[in-house]
């Protein structure tokens, strides 16, 4: 008598491959820097990524207040680092596929970085800098996604954009 039921035998069999799959992708996360996860997992790479082609633009960042954005809501308490609409304006792509999630999983992304205002950077750096594929010249409705009147009332685009990548020499 033949039966149509997997033994117990055949049936581990058959798991096995998935289970040595689920495996190896769980200790490859594990044993990836928290700085590539999001990398992984999106469209979104961090200004790491940005850095190499642009050094000017990622140093002069660093000395804006968009390069301290996390820390600076830090400042103004912990219940600001727990509210979405708070938190959004202060990190690269909440709330979007690849973006930031929290800091223990995608801290590279933490901070108004490059790809807040320029958009998603993986299909450029991946196409040795294509500049069709990226937003080369951000306008004022991408910085009032954050700088709402209600939250900046005295923000001056015309003054503020020539800042964004440090001080103007």
């Amino acid at each position: 008598m033949s039966s149509r039921r997997p033994t117990a035998i055949a049936r581990r069999l058959t798991l096995r491959p998935a289970l040595a799959c689920c495996a190896a992708v769980l200790l490859t996360l594990g044993s990836t820097p928290a700085t590539a996860r999001a990398e992984l997992f999106g469209d979104y790479v961090g200004y790491t990524a940005c850095a190499p082609c642009h050094q000017k633009q990622a140093q002069g960042w660093k000395a804006t207040r968009h390069g301290d954005a996390f820390a600076d809501l830090a400042t103004q308490g912990e219940e600001k680092q727990s509210i979405p609409g708070c938190f959004r304006c202060h990190v690269v792509g909440y709330g979007k596929d690849g973006g930031y999630m929290d800091q223990e999983l995608t801290p590279e992304l933490a901070d108004v970085q490059c790809e807040a205002c320029h958009g998603p950077g993986r299909a450029h750096v991946e196409a040795g800098g294509d500049p069709s594929l990226i937003v080369a010249a951000p306008g004022e409705d991408v910085c009032r996604l954050c700088h709402t009147t209600g939250q900046d009332a005295n923000f001056d685009y015309a003054n503020k954009k020539h800042g964004l990548h440090g001080p103007e020499k």
